[in-house]
């Protein structure tokens, strides 16, 4: 019995570990370490951000990716300038920032319609930091974003698969850097893939696991009493069939 416990713990583990991690409500791994962002107009988002200088080990890399902009006090300085920023997750920003419609910005991000501007001016709706007023947008498309967001966006939670906003919170605002602005990057919250083949891993521990579980019941079943088959040997030889037959 001790043995049966064992192999059904040992199952177990092997599940949990053999599974593979998901991120959850679009939480990201980020580096709490200043990076720098490089800048140009992109071709299917409103910024190409650059990111340098990212250690290892986390859910972004020194790679590019799509960005937009959130923030209108100022034009950022495109590349080759680059601009020393901090990434926080759009789930768990920053205090001057934790007000804002996130909620809102995430869905736009994961149900985009129409063009780069269609999409920049949906953003800019619902985060115009220090803009001039309620920004209105001048696109059917954007004010369609914008309808679909406010019925269906609020209290939208990134998971598994989607894109959530990261914010690229300069290390110096403004007066003191004039060439820079809070923009975000979208990136993509994937399953972590387990450093071994689970499902072929898991299929080999089962079955080890079930043909040691078969060969212990086995060796449980008790024995027949040899006392017994020697006084009534017609009874042994039907004991099969269930039949019993008397001598003579």
């Amino acid at each position: 019995m001790k043995l049966v416990k064992s192999i059904l713990i040992f199952v177990a583990v092997s599940v949990i570990l053999a599974a593979p991690a998901y991120a959850i409500d679009g939480a990201l791994n980020l580096p709490s370490t200043m990076i720098r962002i490089e800048v140009s107009h992109g071709t299917q988002s409103y910024f190409d951000t650059v990111l340098s200088e990212v250690p290892s080990g986390y859910d972004v890399t020194n790679a590019t990716y799509r960005g937009w902009c959130v923030d209108v006090r100022t034009e950022m300085a495109l590349s080759p300038a680059t601009h020393a920023v901090f990434l926080y997750s759009s789930t768990s920003p920053p205090g001057e920032l934790a007000n804002e419609a996130w909620d809102l910005i995430n869905y736009v991000l994961n149900h985009k319609q129409g063009s780069v501007q269609d999409i920049q001016q949906a953003i800019w709706y619902f985060m115009y930091i220090d803009g001039d007023g309620e920004y209105v947008p001048s696109s059917t498309i954007a004010s369609m974003i914008i309808n679909d967001t406010l019925e269906n966006g609020s209290g939208f939670v990134t998971g598994p698969g989607q894109l959530t906003a990261v914010i690229c919170y300069p290390t110096i605002l403004f007066p003191n850097q004039p060439d820079v602005q809070i923009s975000i990057i979208e990136v993509e919250s994937d399953p972590v893939v387990p450093e071994f083949p689970s499902t072929l891993m898991l299929t080999i521990m089962l079955t080890i696991s079930l043909a040691i579980l078969a060969y212990t019941k086995k060796r449980e079943v008790p024995k027949q009493s040899t006392t017994a088959n020697q006084s009534n040997p017609a009874r042994a030889l039907n004991c099969f069939t269930g039949l019993t037959r008397s001598e003579g």
